[in-house]
């Protein structure tokens, strides 16, 4: 455990806020996303991220975040990851942007269509699940824009190779003729 603790805080600052973000948006599928209550009754129901009209957009958060800490976290643990295609970076903003899109959305569509309906209060889960995929969204941007950098400042510059022809080379033969009846003259001289 305390190998784990040091290697997270050796992480870049890009990767831990990744690896804070997913935490906080996977603890918050689990906590209650809003509350539905009657007044008539005095009830009221609270529903998770994987209930309700919540459902579908908490099961891609969840998938996208867990997603985000096994990118983040195996590799602390010594599992590495199969190599594909896609960067760290490019699939950390992939998954926080598209969980926080879709929870942008549906925090929109719970505060303007259904309040009218009923006591319908939003609560901090959903608020936390949109911060947690914001901030791996951000972390994956940051470490994008490390893995270029590290890209470009490993590329090595083109070696000089000497040239074959001068950049005026079609003026050779012209000096090398006029050369031809210096010489020339000179030996009539």
């Amino acid at each position: 455990m305390k190998r784990v603790l040091h290697s997270v805080k050796s992480l870049s600052r890009a990767r831990q806020f990744a690896l804070v973000g997913s935490l906080l948006a996977l603890f918050a599928t689990f906590a209650p996303w809003h509350t539905v209550g009657t007044a008539v009754l005095g009830t009221s129901h609270s529903f998770t991220g994987f209930q309700d009209q919540n459902m579908i957009v908490g099961i891609i958060t969840f998938v996208f975040m867990f997603a985000a800490v096994a990118i983040i976290g195996l590799p602390l643990l010594g599992i590495h990851l199969p190599r594909s295609g896609w960067k760290e970076g490019g699939m950390l903003v992939f998954f926080g942007g598209e969980a926080s899109l879709l929870l942008f959305v549906l925090t929109i569509m719970h505060a303007t269509s259904l309040t009218r309906a009923a006591n319908y209060d939003l609560r901090l889960g959903i608020h936390l699940a949109l911060i947690g995929s914001v901030l791996v969204f951000f972390g994956g941007y940051l470490l994008k824009n490390e893995e270029s950098s590290e890209r470009h400042s490993s590329t090595q510059p083109l070696a000089h190779l000497p040239r074959r022809h001068s950049p005026n080379h079609l003026n050779l033969r012209e000096d090398s003729e006029k050369e031809k009846e210096d010489s020339r003259m000179q030996l009539d001289i």
